[in-house]
């Protein structure tokens, strides 16, 4: 079952439906959406996937549809990551017949975006949702008797900052006493040379950093990018760093982040429901951390540190139960212990999270985002309503109904 609640908004195309960190659940093109009903069809598997794929203006307004009947099902896949910077990418396969995807300044070139968006039928009704906005990587095409195709690498609109277009040609600097949003915002609407600015899409910007100013000159020297200063400036602010499935780009809070314990479940599977396929663990020992130390600037003399622990005894990764196992960290960016503890705390949970997953193939469901929860019951692996929070999703474009989840269980978290 989901807990999502139907919130829909004036200035939309569509209806969204919740927001979560950051990203928006929005079913397109409706002006009405019977959520009950899309749990329950989900939860029965009785509807059929869909896929479209747009060519987006370089103000990310619609070029184009490709036909739907173009994407060749089973040849491509998605997948989404919790990670900094680029969280998604996608490879795409299209029948070429007509040479209308052949690479060239005429059809689809190296400036072009692209809009992936997912869609659930039934009863002769698709409903639709966003899966984020792409730049074009490296396509490739193959010609093979009367099989003509060209394959398209689609990455994470991020990619803009850290590739050769977010290239410094100069130093850069952002002087101390700045407004850090607007630094952000006058990165982004910088002309690349196209007469475009590199994002014209608003920022969704925690609303605790509201008013917060950079704590010293930051500098990038000439061939560094525009992507490494927007990460530093969200480790400035102590903030999760991405675009959401809008195109948006992000800056969430990570006190909110990992604030696993007070977030809802997003669905609940079981082994004896058809939804769950099935189960798999791993175990990631060599690399197990129970404790983080922060090592930050030194301004002054006075040097920014902290550590956190895993003390939590019900966590079977936690100091008690396998002694100390240490990561350290060095980052000039952090100026206060303030910031160096809720840096250590995010990291020491980033840490837990890839020691111990599970992977699970599901059926394929757009109500799930990366770094939110489900449940899971599995006698075999001695689960009982056990909350995991997803780390990874990934599934073949095609109509398989399927999708894969990577997850990790809360209970080897410390409490924070």
């Amino acid at each position: 079952m989901s807990i999502y609640k139907k919130r829909a908004l004036a200035d939309s195309t569509g209806d969204y439906l919740a927001t979560s960190l950051g990203e928006v659940l929005m079913v397109l093109d409706k002006t009405s959406f019977d959520l009950q009903l899309l749990n329950r069809v989900l939860q029965s598997q009785s509807y059929k996937t869909h896929f479209r794929l747009f060519v987006l203006n370089p103000d990310e307004t619609i070029d184009y549809e490709i036909p739907q009947e173009d994407i060749i099902l089973g040849s491509g896949n998605y997948s989404e990551n919790y990670q900094q910077g680029q969280r998604r990418n996608i490879n795409i396969s299209l029948v070429n017949i007509d040479g209308n995807y052949t690479p060239s300044i005429n059809t689809i070139w190296v400036h072009n975006k692209f809009r992936f968006d997912v869609g659930i039928e039934y009863n002769n009704e698709i409903f639709w949702f966003p899966r984020g906005i792409y730049v074009l990587s490296n396509p490739s095409v193959t010609h093979n008797d009367a099989d003509k195709q060209v394959s398209l690498t689609l990455v994470d609109k991020f990619a803009l900052l850290e590739g050769k277009t977010g290239t410094l040609e100069t130093t850069y600097e952002i002087p101390v006493g700045i407004d850090i949003k607007k630094a952000i915002q006058s990165i982004l609407t910088l002309d690349t040379g196209s007469g475009y600015p590199l994002d014209l899409k608003p920022i969704i910007y925690d609303s605790s950093f509201e008013g917060k100013t950079m704590p010293y000159t930051l500098r990038k020297d000439a061939g560094g990018t525009f992507g490494e200063i927007i990460l530093d400036l969200a480790i400035m602010l102590n903030a999760e760093c991405f675009y959401n499935d809008l195109g948006n780009l992000c800056f969430i809070n990570i006190n909110e982040t990992i604030s696993d314990f007070n977030k809802p479940v997003l669905w609940n599977y079981d082994e004896n429901e058809e939804e769950l396929f099935n189960l798999s663990g791993n175990f990631n020992f060599d690399n197990v951390v129970n404790q983080v130390n922060i090592i930050g600037d030194n301004i002054n003399g006075e040097l920014f540190s902290a550590f956190a622990i895993n003390d939590n005894p019900i966590s079977p990764i936690c100091i008690a139960n396998i002694g100390r196992r240490i990561l350290s960290i060095n980052d000039s960016n952090i100026y206060s212990d303030e910031l160096a503890q809720d840096r250590a705390n995010y990291e020491l949970r980033k840490a837990s999270i890839l020691e111990t997953t599970v992977s699970a193939n599901v059926a394929f469901n757009p109500l799930l985002f990366v770094n939110n929860l489900i449940t899971t019951n599995d006698s075999y692996l001695n689960l009982e309503r056990q909350k995991f929070i997803i780390q990874s999703i990934s599934y073949t474009i095609g109509n398989d109904n399927m999708m894969n989840l990577t997850c990790s269980n809360l209970n080897n978290f410390t409490l924070v």
